[in-house]
């Protein structure tokens, strides 16, 4: 299932240090009104290092006339993803929903 989610991915970026993979971001959407981050992953050596910020910049640059940018995570993660730009849909009156194959 996974090497078909990439495969079939909007757009896929990695970040290297000496050669080693440390980041990688995958994007799903369709390009013009919407593109969701589906994976953002940092190798835990190289976090709070400005990979992750870079990774999410880069995507900002590439999808910048792009009506929303969309991701789901955790809460650990809310003071990264705030402090990039980001918002809780619930603090724009909306609410998200999902359904997963697993329910």
């Amino acid at each position: 299932m996974l090497k078909n989610a990439y495969q079939h991915s909007l757009c896929i970026m990695s970040a290297y240090v000496e050669e080693k993979l440390a980041g990688i971001i995958r994007v799903v959407g369709d390009g013009y009104s919407i593109v969701y981050i589906q994976d953002l992953i940092v190798h835990p050596d190289y976090q709070k290092k400005g990979i992750g910020t870079a990774l999410i910049n880069a995507i900002f640059e590439k999808y910048q006339n792009v009506y929303q940018i969309v991701l789901l995570s955790d809460e650990d993660n809310v003071g990264f993803y705030e402090k990039i730009g980001f918002k809780k849909v619930s603090d724009m009156g909306c609410c998200t929903f999902i359904k997963t194959k697993r329910e």
